[in-house]
């Protein structure tokens, strides 16, 4: 749906940015799940799982909290 696209592309938008500044990304709610894997959240109900490689931030996963939970499990 259109709002939570919107949603997902404004944090993607934003995580570059707040990535390494522990207090600007507090709206993200950015946090390591495991060494090298990250989480931020888009809106109420969306999250974002990605990794860090040479500088480049790629995002793997986008879904609910639940998606999100059987996408960690599957890896």
């Amino acid at each position: 749906p259109e709002p939570e696209s919107a949603a997902l592309l404004a944090a993607l938008a934003a995580i570059p940015a707040a990535f390494g500044h522990p207090h600007g990304h507090a709206g993200l709610g950015l946090r390591q799940l495991r060494p090298g894997l990250y989480e931020a959240r888009a809106g109420l109900h969306w999250r974002m799982v990605f990794t860090r490689t040479d500088g480049v931030l790629v995002v793997h996963f986008a879904g609910t909290h639940d998606e999100v939970r059987r996408f960690l499990r599957s890896l």
